[in-house]
């Protein structure tokens, strides 16, 4: 707290507020520039409940959107303003009412949004009105364009549902399979650093093990907390979506390590943040980016994507796809195409089930 005081602006911006006799809201802030300094002090008044806690990343979607839209032409927002709101976010809030919002899914909205005014785009510039678009001239626009154009999907189904076009089909994306592998060689030598390198970073050891080992992806080690390490004094395991991962002795003793050093730092930080985020970032109330741990781990020697892919493909090869998605916190689906890439037949693994 301390740190963020004498930090520029943040001074003036208190006494801006409190200059005010209006009761304090998120929509003050809201109307504020989008700076490390105004988040902490909205993270500040959160976690002394002047301010009800929200989730950041979905509330900055209706605003984003309606920028995005207010360039657009009007018989463009005839269509995409009720999209938006009434279809993307609708969905989104539904989905999300008892878990934060992930980037990747913010992404995904974003694309979408910008997919559908990129074809009523083409639309107008060739003179064809949404209801008459035939499905040979949507594959035409299709096969024009980059792969993510097949994100438009969303915003077709929305206008067919409804009425607005004719009986319009978009293939779903195909998964591309995962191309970028670690040698048994090198997977080796990075736990190894992992596990035994004092001169790593803590962060980096602890989460470059969690890799190599299960597979783990970022977005799901982010949101981790010190309250998801689960600590009997004899093993430790990790909650991952209500199913407990256990760890191996070594990988215990790092992520023990990280436990107690992040709890410290929130004793800390409690003036600002209300979660003891595991791998917290530079503003308290956040975790680190999935980017910067992406970055930080390269720039020590540990091949984020590389290593992901080859534990996740050692470990289905093991394991049937339902005990894979528990084991890593991933989706069935996902569990499944993995299971596939290593073409195992399981009927050894049901065999093993029914044996007395």
């Amino acid at each position: 707290m301390a740190y963020w005081l004498t930090c520029d602006g943040v001074p003036a911006l208190l006494s801006q507020l409190g200059a005010s006799h209006e009761e304090f809201t998120h929509q003050q802030l809201d109307d504020l520039p989008n700076t490390p300094t105004t988040r902490y002090i909205r993270d500040v008044l959160v976690a002394a409940a002047v301010l009800p806690p929200r989730d950041d990343r979905l509330e900055a979607l209706p605003r984003w959107a309606d920028a995005l839209l207010a360039h657009a032409p009007l018989p463009q927002r005839k269509f995409l303003t009720p999209f938006t709101h009434w279809y993307l976010l609708h969905r989104i809030r539904r989905a999300h009412r008892h878990r934060p919002l992930r980037a990747s899914t913010q992404h995904q909205m974003r694309s979408r949004l910008r997919r559908a005014l990129e074809l009523l785009d083409w639309l107008d510039e060739h003179g064809i009105s949404l209801g008459e678009l035939t499905q040979p001239e949507l594959e035409t626009w299709l096969e024009e364009g980059p792969e993510k154009r097949r994100e438009v999907r969303a915003f077709v189904v929305w206008a067919r549902d409804r009425g607005l076009a004719g009986e319009l089909v978009v293939p779903r994306a195909p998964v591309a399979a995962p191309s970028v592998f670690s040698t048994d060689e090198d997977q080796a030598e990075q736990l190894h650093r992992c596990l035994g390198d004092d001169a790593l970073p803590l962060d980096v050891r602890t989460a470059g093990a969690l890799t190599l080992l299960f597979g783990l992806q970022h977005t799901r080690l982010l949101e981790l907390t010190v309250h998801d390490v689960i600590d009997d004094d004899t093993v430790v395991a990790l909650n991952l979506n209500g199913h407990r991962l256990p760890l191996p002795p070594e990988v215990a003793q790092l992520v023990r390590a990280l436990r107690d050093q992040r709890q410290k730092r929130w004793h800390l930080d409690q003036t600002a943040s209300t979660t003891p985020w595991l791998f917290p970032g530079q503003e308290p109330a956040r975790p680190l980016g999935t980017t910067y741990l992406y970055l930080k781990l390269r720039r020590h020697g540990i091949a984020p994507l590389a290593s992901r892919n080859s534990a996740r493909l050692a470990l289905a090869t093991d394991l049937p796809a339902s005990v894979l998605a528990d084991f890593t916190g991933t989706s069935i689906s996902n569990s499944t195409r993995w299971t596939g890439y290593a073409k195992r037949d399981w009927l050894d693994y049901i065999a093993s089930r029914v044996d007395p």
